[in-house]
């Protein structure tokens, strides 16, 4: 389907996030020689498949482009049917992709030791960006210390050199004008290309910033750098906030977030940990759930309401918690309500190459354009089956399209099912979208699209809920593995994630709970909609294999979710549920 000389960015919007994969598994079908990590990155600069093709050739020996490029497998064939088979039990592997129950992680607070003196040569240039008089106390610090410092206002244009070191105080000035607003100053920032960028922050400030996962996706994407986000105490002064950060310009240990408050500065580490003894038995006697949904108060007449679609991730649970308490189950999402049968034209196909084949018969020629109505059939199917899934399982289930963004249309479903039902015990908040591109290549309004889907719609879901006569018990909001240790390429959905923490939090009192889970990478499950949305494909699963990346069991991730709500601690506001890091 794709013309040897077809722009993969301009004409199918293949980044280069997504050619780095497909670099990656060509890599790793093909098994280049030694020094294959040069081989994948010239790989991944390539923008036409006859361009991939003439580096494979150079990169394995071969003679001709048909010995080096092989046919892929037709569907059913031994090398797709091996990495299609997910185990629904953990410890497996097939294909080398190793499913697992997801291991319970929570941020802990680990000392760090006092930085030396700051080893800043004389003259050397710094640029302090924002922070009105605590720009120029830092400034004042700065020179003291040799810098030659030079301040820039809050939404003054930013000088052509910026010199070695920049500090930006813009979140302590401005705390309301945050990212996705400032992301374009940061995207400047980082493409003048200092040794040393130092932002701050206030702790506790109760700022859905982002920060967080921000910084920690700079630090993967800008090695030769040293990015740090340092985050000060709530009450502490202008010149001891002064004093603090030009210390910092002293630490050698490159930790992406530094909390640095009271005297004290510790790192955030992801610790395993567990639910107790009670938790450890596993999910009740019969292994379904229901012991840990009935410890979380979800029974037949129990309301909860799911949003982000009734697809991949948001599925799963919503099928384990209606098998294990037969609630009623809403589900809010983008994709269309889709209609009771489907188009003849299509209604045979099954798996996206009959689908492309029989659009392809009907006229269409476009490969941008089949592979969009090829999603939007996967779609609908998967919310029919799961309403189906649901429904058998004895819930009473309903789906609605609504966009999460349209905060009128929120809160109107949400007061409707309140009132309706006269309850809403839980909820579960799924949406969000990926438009992965490095910093340096992402659109402003690319990041601001990503952000606010996730972290906005979070926002005006926990309002509709707040606004209710009685609040749900709980809120769970679905992050990522890539807000609690950031990714290349994702820098705008790692704050998005960061963010939904501080939402959760705010919104929490005795008597709710809000928690943000940061899932890592799921396997694909079982069935004709194994590959739903937020679940890995199987190509990405090869990839992570490669990479000795564990995933997700799509039988134990809600299972570990029932587990957290039934005994978690109410003050836990933020776990980490993966198999394995980065």
């Amino acid at each position: 389907m794709i013309e040897p000389g077809l722009d993969l960015e301009a004409d199918l919007s293949v980044d280069s996030i997504k050619r780095a994969e497909i670099a990656g598994e060509l890599a790793v079908r093909l098994g280049l020689p030694a020094g294959r990590d040069a081989d994948v990155e010239e790989l991944s600069t390539a923008r036409t498949a006859s361009g991939i093709a003439e580096l494979l050739v150079a990169a394995l020996g071969a003679a001709s482009p048909a010995a080096a490029v092989p046919v892929a497998p037709a569907a059913g064939e031994p090398q797709t049917a091996a990495v299609s088979e997910v185990p629904s039990s953990g410890g497996t592997s097939h294909a080398d992709a190793v499913v697992v129950a997801p291991q319970r992680l929570e941020f802990t607070e680990t000392e760090l030791p006092a930085p030396p003196a700051p080893d800043i040569s004389e003259g050397t240039a710094v640029t302090v960006l924002g922070g009105g008089a605590l720009g120029t106390l830092v400034a004042e610090r700065l020179r003291e210390a040799g810098a030659l410092p030079q301040t820039v206002p809050d939404g003054q244009q930013l000088p052509e050199d910026l010199g070695e070191i920049v500090v930006h105080l813009q979140a302590l000035e401005s705390p309301d004008t945050q990212l996705p607003e400032t992301f374009p100053v940061f995207q400047k920032v980082l493409a003048a290309g200092p040794k040393r960028l130092l932002a701050a922050d206030r702790r506790a400030d109760g700022a859905a910033s982002g920060l967080r996962g921000f910084f920690r996706s700079v630090a993967r994407e800008y090695e030769d750098m040293t990015a740090t986000l340092v985050e000060v105490g709530a009450e502490d002064a202008p010149d001891t906030v002064a004093r603090i950060l030009v210390a910092e310009l002293g630490a050698t240990e490159r930790e992406p977030v530094v909390l640095a408050e009271g005297g004290r500065r510790r790192a955030l580490k992801l610790t395993p940990t567990d639910l107790g003894a009670l938790a450890a038995t596993g999910a009740g006697p019969a292994g379904d759930g229901a012991a840990e949904a009935a410890a979380a108060g979800i029974d037949r007449d129990s309301v909860v309401l799911l949003v982000g679609g009734a697809r991949g991730i948001t599925a799963r649970f919503a099928r384990t918690v209606a098998a294990a308490s037969r609630c009623r189950i809403e589900l809010l999402g983008r994709t269309p309500v889709p209609p009771q049968t489907e188009d003849p034209a299509t209604a045979s196909a099954s798996g996206r190459d009959e689908l492309r084949a029989a659009f392809i018969a009907s006229g269409m020629t476009s490969p941008a354009e089949i592979e969009r109505a090829v999603s939007a059939v996967q779609a609908e199917r998967e919310v029919r089956q799961t309403l189906a899934a649901l429904r058998e399982s004895g819930s009473q289930a309903r789906y609605r399209s609504v966009d999460v963004l349209d905060e009128e249309a929120v809160r109107a479903a949400v007061k409707e099912m309140h009132a309706e039902h006269g309850r809403l015990d839980g909820v579960v908040y799924a949406a969000g979208v990926i438009e992965d591109k490095l910093i340096a290549e992402k659109s402003p309004e690319s990041f601001t699209r990503v952000f606010s889907t996730k972290a906005g719609g979070a926002r005006v879901l926990l309002d509709a809920l707040g606004a209710l006569p009685e609040s749900p018990r709980f809120a769970v909001l679905f992050g990522s593995i890539a807000g609690a240790l950031g990714n290349r390429g994702q820098a705008d959905y790692a704050a998005a994630n960061d963010a939904l923490e501080e939402l959760g939090r705010r919104w929490s009192t005795e008597d709710r709970r809000g928690l943000t889970v940061h899932w890592g990478p799921w396997a694909p499950a079982d069935g004709p909609d194994g590959t739903g949305s937020g679940m890995v494909t199987p190509e990405l699963m090869r990839s992570y294999a490669a990479r000795g990346i564990q995933l997700v069991d799509p039988d134990e991730g809600p299972l570990c979710l029932l587990r957290e709500l039934a005994w978690g601690a109410p003050t836990v506001h933020a776990v980490v549920a993966a198999a394995s890091g980065w």
